[in-house]
This record gives C-alpha cells, structure tokens and sequence, in this order.
C-alpha cells in the first residue's frame, strides 16, 4: 500500500513539473508574438505611407476651417444691420412712380393669392372618424362574449378594389358560436395581416360571415358594380365579420342580389349557399349526373341543408335527410324523399338515439354519398358503411393552429407569409382556407337557382342587434330550422 502512494505522489509530481514548464513556454510564445505584434504597428504607424496620410487629414481639416471661416465673414458682412438699413432706405425713400407703385401692389396680391392656393394644397385633410353599430366578440370565453357596441369604427376609405356596402340584414351560423369561443384566431391573425393589412387584428372580433344591403362607395378599379346596387356577399372565417351597419370587402367577394327576395332572406343564402355548392363539388354530384343518386343529408333543416335538399331534389337525386319532428313538413316542403327523425323528439342523444339511428340506415340500401351539416353524436367511421363514396362535412374543420403557442404562431406565420409571396409570383389564387368558393361566381349561379324559383330561402327567426346572445343560442339548437338573421333596419 505504502508503495502505490509513494508511485502516486511521483506521478502527480512529475505532472506538476510538466504543467509548470508547459506554463512558462506558453508565456514566452505569447511575450514573443505581442513584442512582435508590437512592433509592427510601430512601423506601420512610422511608414512614410501613413505619415502622408496624416498629412492629407490635417490639410482636409486645415481646409474646412478656413472655409468656415470664409463663410461666416460673408455672412457677417452681408447681414450687418448697418448696411441693411442703408439699403432698405434708400429704396423705400426714392421717388416712386405711379407705374412702380402699380407692379408693386400687383406683385403683392399674385404673391398672396399664390400662397394661399398653395397652403391650401398642402394642407393635410382632416379623416372624418364615423361610427356605427355593430355585434363583436370581446373576449374567447364563449357566446357571452358577443355583445351589442354603438361606436364601432365605420369604413371610410374605399381601396381601389374593396366596396363599402350598408348592411341591411346579416345571417348568423354555427361557426359564429365558436369563434366567440376562439376558433380560428391564430389563422385570422395571420391571414388579416397578409391579405386585409387594414383590418383590425385580434380583439374585438366582428361577428357575421354574409349579408344583404347597398353599396355605398366603391374603388376606382371596380368596373363590375355600382354605388345604389343591391348586393350580397359572404367572406371565409378569417376575414372581416358582416354583422355591422357598413363593411368593406374586396370586390370579388361580392353578387347582385336576386331581385326577387328582401334582405332578410337574401342573407339567409350567401354563406350557406356557397358551402353546400362546394359540398357537392367535394362528392362529384352535378345536374348532369345527380338523377337518382341516393343522397344521406344529416341536418336537412340547418341552413346548409336546407339549401343541398332543394338543389338536389332539383336535380331528380333521391334526398333522405334527419331532422327533429317539428322539422318534418319543412323537410318535405323543401323536397325530400326520406325523412329520418334524428334526434328524437325528446332531445335524446345517448347510444340508444344513435343505436336506433343506425338501425335506421341498416334498413335502407347504401347512399352514393352522406354530407353531415349538424353535429352529432356520430363517428364518421359509424358512417362509413353506409357510404358508397365517403362522407363530407360542412361543418367547420378543427383548427389545431388554435391551441399552438408563441413559437408555433410564428412558425406557421412565416410559411403562410412565403406561400402567399410564391403564389403571388406564380399568379394563383389563395385557397387552402374555406375561401376559394367564397365569391361571386357562385353567388351569382345561387342568385340564377332564386330566380327560377327552385331554391326558396329559409328564415327561422328573426331578431335585432341587441338579441344577439339568444340567436347564437338559437342557431346552435337543435329547433332551429333554416336561417337566423340579424336586422339592421
């Protein structure tokens, strides 16, 4: 033991020495380099290159010393009051002339009409701020949120391609609910800030996704519309709300409303309308080729349903539809061949409403295609089997970008923001956010299907501004049938 220290502590020893000679050698190196280092500034600093070069800064600086000491004698001697006064007078105390007294006073009145038209040119004009009403999500703690404001700020400047149009009527819809309870507010924020820079960010949220009025201003590159048409719109879930007395959208978002139908229905028609077109776009039925095809709509009496029942039984499909029993003669006036009461009359939706729901369909051959337009206790998988070519929903998708943090926004900003400049070289057109339907190619072909009179609007109820917290508890009920609108009139 006493053998394995003492070859220990001659080890260490011998450690010890070659770290301390390792230790000066590394001194002297650096001593040598700085000593070097040093002296070749020196002589850089001594060169004849760098002693010119100083010689050529103090004649720089020599030289704008004495210019500005020209310059003030100048100055001194041009403004000495003494000679000021000496020149003043003797032009004021010469003999005037009727003519030099003539140009005199007509050079001062062109001088000052001049300067007037100029300060009135260049003065600033003051932005008239108006205010309207309008229905808001104050907060994402839910329907509580929406509330009634009287000074919302009102458009005022029209772009070269937006319309300002006074809302006569708005409709109302389930995907309003959830965004008082935070839907979409990551992709709102991101998308505002690259495609409608001049909109409000964040909070407060307008409600609304369409509506019916009268275009009040419009832009220097609109060709298609005028100011006093009557017009409706819709706009996708991110984009400005419609449930306020004046809104401001681009053009392309916009139709002339069907000259046979008031505000109120127009409204009910826009947003649903379009969502239940693109519905049967996802599914492959057109007129050419819907005559009996076996079509599964459940919610035929929510306001997209009631639009895909009427167009479909039109085209000769074989509808069958769910609804609640106090929606069965609606169902049946709007078309459809088959009625499913679904959910029960008491509201039941436990596994025995969904068994005795399934056993339902069990009972009935396979649908081409099932479009879900309600919520309910269903798994699409459930669905599945019943289902030639698949199921749809227009219901709004889950956004997973609502729950992303700080990191995770930033990131999904940044893509969105290099997609869109991409897009923008390439000359495509935005569509990857429930927008591309959204404008007024389809609203016109809704607007032809009105007034040949096979497609009927469907107004439920009716209520104002102020009632706006018991309409989005209306329109997520399950007795609702058709459209709740807002009046602004």
């Amino acid at each position: 033991m006493d053998e394995v220290l003492f070859r220990g502590s001659q080890k260490i020893e011998n450690l010890q020495v070659q770290l301390s000679l390792a230790a000066i050698h590394s001194k002297e190196i650096l001593h040598q380099y700085s000593q070097q280092s040093k002296t070749a500034l020196l002589q850089a600093w001594n060169s004849s290159y760098t002693q010119q070069a100083k010689a050529s800064l103090r004649e720089l600086w020599q030289y704008f010393v004495d210019l500005g000491e020209r310059v003030q004698t100048n100055l001194l001697e041009h403004l000495d009051p003494e000679k000021l006064y000496y020149n003043l007078v003797k032009v004021l105390w010469k003999k005037w002339t009727k003519r030099d007294f003539c140009f005199l006073c007509a050079g001062f009145i062109c001088g000052s009409i001049v300067g007037v038209v100029f300060a009135i040119s260049i003065k600033k004009k003051e932005s008239v701020i108006r205010y309207m009403q309008a229905v808001q999500c104050t907060n994402y703690l839910g329907i509580e949120s929406a509330t009634v404001v009287e000074n919302a700020r009102a458009p005022d400047v029209c772009r070269e391609n937006d319309v300002i149009i006074s809302v006569k009527a708005a409709s109302i819809h389930v995907i309003d609910a959830q965004i008082c309870s935070g839907y979409g507010r990551t992709l709102r924020k991101i998308l505002q800030k690259i495609y409608n820079k001049h909109s409000k960010k964040g909070l407060p949220v307008t409600l609304g996704r369409d509506c019916a009025g009268i275009i009040s201003d419009i832009g220097s590159n609109v060709k298609r519309l005028e100011v006093g048409d009557e017009v409706w719109l819709t706009v996708p879930f991110w984009d400005v709300g419609t449930l306020s007395q004046s809104v401001i959208v681009p053009e392309f978002r916009i139709g002339r409303k069907p000259k046979n139908i008031g505000y109120e229905g127009a409204c009910s028609l826009p947003y649903a309308g379009t969502v239940a077109l693109n519905a049967l776009k996802e599914v492959d039925i057109s007129q050419e080729n819907a005559q009996d095809k076996k079509v599964l709509i459940i919610g035929g009496c929510t306001p997209v349903g009631c639009v895909l029942i009427q167009i479909l039984a039109h085209w000769s499909a074989n509808v069958t539809t769910t609804c609640t029993k106090r929606a069965v003669p609606v169902a049946k006036a709007l078309g459809a061949d088959d009625i499913i009461i679904f959910p029960p009359e008491d509201n039941d939706k436990s596994n025995e409403g969904v068994a005795a729901f399934l056993k339902e369909l069990e009972l009935r051959d396979k649908f081409d295609c099932i479009i879900m337009t309600r919520n309910c206790d269903l798994k699409i998988k459930e669905l599945d089997f019943f289902s030639q070519k698949g199921i749809v929903s227009t219901l709004p998708e889950e956004r997973q970008s609502d729950s992303c943090g700080f990191c995770g926004e930033t990131l999904l900003g940044t893509y969105i923001y290099l997609k869109s400049i991409i897009e923008k070289i390439l000359g495509l057109s935005l569509n990857d956010y429930d927008e591309g339907h959204m404008c007024y190619v389809t609203l016109d072909e809704l607007s032809e299907m009105v007034e040949n009179g096979f497609l009927q609007t469907v107004v439920d109820k009716v209520f104002h501004p102020q009632d706006i917290e018991i309409a989005l508890n209306h329109i997520q009920s399950d007795d609702s049938i058709g459209s709740t609108v807002i009046t602004f009139r």
